[in-house]
């Protein structure tokens, strides 16, 4: 019998709003890491011709820069791209004291999906002055490091 090794893939893309605030912490050793959840709603037709919504819920976390960055930058509603891979643990059940477990999606990449709008609806530079449409909006998210050339 051949030895026959299937390759491990474990990618995930998924775009949605934040469902709450993103909740910053860092361990006992300083290295920062942050929660959140969003919500994917898929739109569909059901068999009557009727649409339908199916919305779906995702706990994420993010380490180290982008953990800062999404704990600083982000709140409850924005749009954002999460890149990164599935991962499961166990934790205790409070009540039962039961083994359960979770899954959750550990983003190495976390992108929103707007533009960050300042007070009275217009857009605004990192250092709070109006910009006009034509303007890029300055780059504020950090690279990850598998993206660095060097």
């Amino acid at each position: 019998m051949s030895d026959l090794r299937v390759p491990d893939l474990n990618r995930v893309l998924i775009a949605g709003r934040l469902t709450r605030d993103p909740e910053l912490k860092y361990t006992g050793t300083g290295r920062a890491y942050c929660r959140f959840s969003i919500a994917n709603t898929r739109y569909f037709k059901s068999k009557d011709g009727e649409r339908r919504e199916e919305t779906t819920f995702v706990n994420a976390s993010v380490w180290d820069k982008q953990a800062e960055w999404v704990g600083e930058r982000l709140r409850k509603g924005r749009p954002v791209l999460v890149e990164g891979g599935l991962r499961s643990y166990d934790i205790e059940d409070k009540n039962s004291g039961q083994k359960v477990s979770r899954l959750e999606l550990n983003a190495q990449r976390v992108t929103p999906l707007d533009w960050d709008e300042g007070p009275g609806g217009g857009q605004r530079s990192a250092s709070g002055e109006a910009r006009t449409a034509h303007e890029p909006r300055p780059i504020e998210e950090p690279l990850p490091e598998d993206d660095i050339p060097f």
